[in-house]
């Protein structure tokens, strides 16, 4: 357990360093006790696994398939962890009995109160979709219940994990936890007929998870959803109002070592909140675009054309004027708040020695690792080789800086091993403040030669709205076939 705790907190600095933004919508639906099956969908292979580990205060043990336990080190950390190792039927022979072996220790862990980590996908899902489920997760669900005569009390909770861009490093995710299912509800039809229960519990699982994940079934009307939630900025109105800032924040460890910790690593980093819409928004926009857009490809597959051809020419204007994020912020908001932007522009200039003694200190040992766990084939492994490589890497570049500083610079070794302490902070600065100008962007006083140009704005402004009409277009129409006699208005007293 202890061991299991040290891992997740090293793996929380990972995640704040990997994402730009980690935000959990419910995780108050996971019970505080008793046996729980967490079912995610599995976009991102081993990021998911550590998602939930870190967004989670239980202790889950993830069934892991077997192939991870051939390496007698990785063997030995995911045993102490808690993993379950499951078999496929072409890595080994008797893989049914081995399962089987693995169903009874999955059961003696729900019999003591524990939490399972599953992916009932069985693999990676497809790009903006959850792909349909496995019966396993259902069938050892009720087995366990059946096992203890229905009375367990397990519980199923659906956790949808969404990316902003699932292949890039420092993007955003948001993980969200639906209502649990009751493995007990399915108790009766499981005692009439087991298959119809199982399939029963799948299906409703698979709906629960398409509803918390970004799912989309035509993989077109997916592509054309981003571009044209991208293009306005996830926003559908031509000028929209300033928003006032969010107020959710990260929850912060409860020690005041813990809070001293998490402070020195983020006493450079603003509040996301104050910069960005929050990407439960831009997901939920998203997703609303994608089923107007979906339903109305349904009805007539001709009828998103003319909308695909305008949000392409207004992303071929943005690209061939070179505009960045800021200046379609500009485009929504025409009076920006000079006191914030003057406090980013400050922060871009003041911050920018510290990041510059960072990035000389730390880059050559980053890159090593970026390029050297690469080698490693299998993707979960490379998470591993990630950890491994990176503190062999920075723990001998830190000492051949000690080194030359002590040896060669003359310097007294409580002033080297002072300057040696200044180093991962600084490495930390440089990642962060590479991510807030990235992300702040829009904040920074810049001055360029497009922002100026103002017959272009007005262009872009003109598609932009355009862009809007069409799509409300689509919209009415399809609120129409819905209440054919919503346009004769109600005449009736």
């Amino acid at each position: 357990m202890k061991l299991y705790r040290v891992i997740v907190w090293l793996l929380r600095v990972f995640s704040r360093l990997y994402f730009i933004e980690v935000r959990s919508q419910g995780p108050e639906r996971i019970p505080g006790s008793g046996p729980v099956i967490l079912a995610a969908n599995h976009p991102a292979s081993v990021l998911d696994a550590i998602l939930l580990a870190v967004e989670t205060r239980r202790q889950i043990h993830f069934l892991v398939r077997s192939s991870l336990f051939q390496n007698r080190f990785v063997s030995g950390l995911l045993y102490q962890l808690g993993a379950i190792p499951v078999y496929r039927s072409h890595e080994t022979r008797d893989s049914g009995k081995r399962n089987m072996a693995a169903f009874d220790k999955v059961y003696e862990l729900f019999e003591r109160g524990g939490c399972l980590g599953l992916f009932p996908e069985g693999k990676n899902s497809p790009p903006g979709q959850v792909a349909e489920l496995r019966t396993g997760g259902a069938r050892m669900a009720l087995g366990a219940e059946e096992r203890n005569n229905y009375r367990l009390g397990l519980t199923i909770v659906p956790v949808g994990l969404n990316y902003e861009h699932r292949e890039l490093f420092m993007s955003s995710a948001l993980l969200r936890f639906g209502p649990p299912l009751r493995v007990s509800d399915y108790a009766r039809m499981h005692k009439i007929d087991p298959e119809t229960a199982v399939r029963r519990l799948t299906a409703d699982l698979q709906e629960s998870l398409r509803q918390q994940a970004m799912h989309v079934e035509d993989q077109q009307v997916d592509k054309l959803a981003k571009d044209l939630a991208e293009a306005l900025d996830y926003r559908l109105e031509p000028l929209a109002a300033d928003e006032p800032a969010s107020d959710t924040q990260q929850a912060k460890p409860g020690s005041r070592i813990k809070q001293w910790v998490w402070k020195l690593l983020e006493w450079y980093r603003p509040d996301p909140a104050a910069g960005a819409d929050p990407f439960e928004t831009r997901e939920k926009t998203r997703k609303q675009i994608s089923a107007i857009l979906l339903r109305a490809a349904v009805r007539n597959s001709s009828a998103i054309a003319p909308l695909r051809r305008q949000v392409d020419r207004y992303q071929d204007h943005l690209r061939q004027a070179e505009l960045s994020h800021a200046v379609k912020r500009l485009l929504n908001k025409p009076l920006h708040q000079r006191l914030i932007r003057l406090q980013m522009t400050f922060y871009a200039i003041a911050m920018a020695p510290v990041a510059l003694f960072g990035l000389v200190h730390n880059i050559v040992p980053y890159m090593f690792t970026k390029y050297t766990a690469r080698l490693v084939r299998q993707e979960p492994i490379r998470a591993f080789a990630y950890f491994g490589v990176g503190f062999l890497a920075f723990t001998v570049t830190y000492a051949a800086f000690g080194l030359w500083l002590w040896y060669f610079v003359g310097m007294t070794w409580k002033w080297a091993l002072t300057y040696l302490a200044l180093l991962p902070p600084a490495g930390f600065a440089a990642l962060h403040y590479r991510r807030n100008i990235l992300v702040y962007r829009d904040r920074i006083l810049v001055r360029t030669f497009f922002w100026n140009q103002e017959e272009l704005l007005r262009l872009l402004r003109r598609e932009r709205q355009e862009v809007i009409h069409l799509f409300r277009e689509l919209e009415a129409d399809l609120r129409t076939d819905a209440d054919p006699y919503a346009s004769a208005g109600d005449t009736e007293t």
